[in-house]
């Protein structure tokens, strides 16, 4: 579970994915919110823990499911692609590659849309998947 930010989470009821874990970055879509795809998705929030599962413990399908997420306002816990070192202040983007869907990167390449900036200690190196702390500056437009 993605740590707690003082905000209330949002318990969306039309996804139209699964949503593996927290930390991930979901954008509005009008068949519901969906997981980021592109570096140019405008992503609205993240994801505090993974969607809701059926009786037998498998997360529920697109179209069924829910997932509570919080709106990318103040800092939020991000999961981010990793293999650099990190500066406190470094400007984080949308991934560029589809197996870090819903993931930041510090990489600006192909009109990336802009989350926030990495509000962590200096010099730390994030493995893929690892949550970061990012001072978010909202949704955008």
């Amino acid at each position: 579970m993605v740590a707690y930010s003082g905000q209330t989470p949002v318990n969306a009821k039309d996804i139209q994915n699964t949503f593996a874990s927290g930390g991930l970055l979901v954008k509005y879509n009008a068949a519901g919110i969906m997981i980021t795809a592109s570096v140019t998705d405008k992503p609205i929030g993240v994801t505090i823990d993974e969607s809701s599962r059926d009786a037998a413990g498998t997360l529920e399908a697109a179209g069924t499911g829910t997932v509570s997420i919080l709106p990318l306002t103040g800092v939020q816990y991000i999961k981010c692609v990793g293999g650099g070192v990190m500066k406190t202040g470094e400007a984080l983007y949308t991934s560029q590659t589809a197996e870090s869907d819903g993931f930041c990167h510090t990489n600006a390449a192909n009109s990336a849309t802009f989350v926030g900036y990495y509000f962590g200690e200096d010099g730390i190196t994030p493995a893929a998947g690892d949550l970061i702390p990012v001072f978010c500056r909202g949704a955008h437009i």
